[in-house]
């Protein structure tokens, strides 16, 4: 009788046991977000995939979840697919970049048998009703997170999430890597030899204006440079856009000199001569600079699709610049607030490019802005610009902005990259 009844309840607990293990291979489990000890938690799924649609997006079916669900990849921005077919890549239509994104996720998840595992700090949807997710893939027994195999490879965009934050880190280095190898959407001929392609270009982005953003949309800007001493270079029909779907259409007729800028600042205004407007009603960019990690980028593609400028921000891959180290930062904090900078080189320096950086806002350096060996450019913090002169600048600032008890001042790039920096009091660089 007792042998019998350990028969009894051994039958019971490996039916329990194989209940616990269904049940748990469907439900949604939490866990660190990261391998590791530390970091953020996520929710986690196991799915299958059920059909693909676009380089950031699938449809799947969830373990322990009625129906299919859409699904959009966390923190990648993969080119515009305009024709979706599941079952017949041949009839898939897109920009340049756009089809090639597709392809490479269907082979990744193929090669993982369409098993599939999601995660998310937060179970929920974008603005289009589709789950937003991090999306791996089990390849030779080990989980690989697709979103970061497709930025490393160039088929994507970085495109940071303030709510999403788990991936930021790793996701901006992977794509400023995939940059540095200038690869698939870092190939400026990759989609065939387009217009000037001889004509340096540089591009930067203001990301952090002058006191609170959304009061002040026409300080986040995109600036386009010609480098070129002798050619001029037609951007009619080009475009440029951030990390988000935007786009900015340059209209035709639109011709860069040597050596001349476009602009396009964010908000609204009257375009004249090279300088745009963009009308957005909220800043285009993200401000960087806490636990968060978020970034950004700026984006300059020619008629047929290739990337022909841009920067990513914060610069966390070949962070440097052959200006480092040539200009002294000297703040002065007290009554009439200014910073010099010093250029303590053996060569000229242009500023215009660069940025005066206080905490909270940056005030960036126009054109005509060359200092010599042992020249000075003086920043006063008030003021009329409209009073400006050679060496003087004023940032037209109201009242007081550099506490006596400490702060900083520092010169950067608009990607974050510090050239000069002084610190005074509790204040350091």
């Amino acid at each position: 009788m007792a042998r019998a009844l350990r028969v009894v309840v051994l039958a019971c607990l490996l039916t329990v046991a194989g209940a616990l293990s269904a049940g748990s291979a469907s439900a949604e489990y939490k866990g660190r977000c990261l391998t590791g000890n530390t970091g953020p938690r996520c929710h986690f799924w196991q799915a299958k995939i059920s059909r693909y649609e676009d380089g950031d997006t699938i449809a799947v079916h969830i373990n322990g979840i009625k129906g299919e669900k859409q699904i959009r990849f966390i923190g990648i921005q993969a080119m515009e697919q305009s024709v979706y077919s599941d079952k017949h890549p041949e009839l898939r239509r897109g920009e340049c970049h756009a089809l090639e994104a597709t392809a490479r996720q269907e082979q990744l998840i193929k090669q993982g048998h369409g098993r599939l595992r999601l995660a998310a700090q937060h179970p929920s949807t974008d603005h289009k009703g589709r789950l937003l997710r991090s999306v791996a893939v089990n390849i030779g027994g080990r989980w690989q997170d697709l979103g970061q195999i497709l930025l490393s490879e160039g088929h994507a965009l970085w495109l940071p999430l303030s709510s999403e934050t788990a991936w930021n880190p790793r996701y901006n280095q992977a794509a400023q890597e995939a940059a540095q190898k200038h690869v698939n959407l870092w190939n400026p001929t990759y989609c065939g030899n387009g217009p000037s392609q001889q004509v340096p270009l540089k591009l930067w982005v203001s990301s952090d204006p002058l006191s609170v953003d959304t009061a002040h949309i026409n300080g986040e800007f995109f600036k386009v440079q010609n480098r070129s001493a002798t050619d001029s270079i037609s951007l009619g029909h080009w475009w440029l856009r951030d990390s988000d779907h935007r786009r900015f259409t340059i209209p035709a007729g639109t011709v860069l000199p040597p050596g001349e800028t476009l602009t396009l600042h964010g908000g609204r205004g009257t375009n004249s001569g090279n300088v745009f407007y963009w009308g957005l009603r909220i800043p285009p960019f993200q401000n960087p600079g806490d636990s968060r990690h978020l970034g950004d980028g700026g984006y300059l593609f020619d008629p047929q699709g290739d990337l022909r400028a841009y920067m990513l921000y914060p610069c966390v891959v070949a962070c440097s610049s052959p200006d480092q180290g040539a200009v002294r930062v000297v703040a002065h904090p007290e009554k009439p607030e200014y910073a010099d900078f010093v250029n303590v080189s053996g060569h000229s320096v242009d500023l215009y490019g660069y940025a005066m950086w206080i905490s909270g806002s940056s005030y960036p350096f126009e054109t005509n802005s060359v200092i010599q060996p042992g020249q000075t450019m003086r920043v006063y913090l008030a003021g009329n610009p409209r009073d400006d002169s050679r060496f003087t600048r004023y940032w037209g600032l109201p009242g007081y902005m550099l506490p006596d008890s400490g702060g900083w001042v520092r010169l950067q790039t608009f990607d974050y990259i510090t050239l000069g920096c002084d610190s005074w009091g509790s204040g350091h660089c």
